[in-house]
């Protein structure tokens, strides 16, 4: 389901934003003792939505402003990525939960990438986007209109990376 222009609703969306980013804030402060040889094992365990209790209210938030992201205007574009830049706690924890093996997980992840550019570190962003890459090529995704469609929505260097793979 695509977000309709006229439906839209930024500053209902900053609202929910703004109360979760409230909750999840406390998790994402929270000190990691990378001291500990099982730190990384502990961080996978732990879901911050689900410690948080927010899972299904963050996830319907995501898929919106995604979903938003893909229909609106260039200015609103802006917005929803100042959105996600302004509550980083919910940036960091809300994820894309479909696969990249789909076409709509392709798509989805892609366009999470798409918001989060120049917002999270440029190496994550690459390693993440090679990620979602390997995953659809194997699943046999048809990756070349989606990499065209979020190419388009994108910024720099995004938009030049994707353009050259559609």
């Amino acid at each position: 389901m695509r977000a309709d222009k006229a439906h839209f609703d930024l500053a209902a969306a900053e609202s929910i934003a703004a109360a979760l980013n409230k909750k999840l804030k406390p998790i994402a402060e929270t000190p990691v003792d990378i001291n500990d040889p099982n730190w990384m094992d502990k961080m996978r365990q732990v879901s911050p939505l689900d410690e948080a209790g927010v899972r299904q209210e963050a996830e319907s938030l995501l898929m919106s402003l995604l979903n938003a992201y893909a229909s609106v205007t260039a200015k609103q574009r802006t917005a929803i990525r100042e959105l996600f830049r302004k509550y980083s706690a919910f940036s960091w924890a809300a994820t894309v939960n479909q696969s990249a093996e789909t076409a709509e997980g392709f798509r989805l992840r892609l366009l999470q990438l798409s918001v989060l550019t120049g917002i999270e570190d440029p190496r994550d962003l690459s390693l993440n986007l090679q990620e979602i890459l390997d995953t659809a090529k194997k699943a046999g995704v048809a990756m070349k209109p989606i990499l065209a469609e979020v190419a388009e929505l994108s910024e720099s260097p995004l938009r030049e990376i994707l353009a050259k793979m559609s």
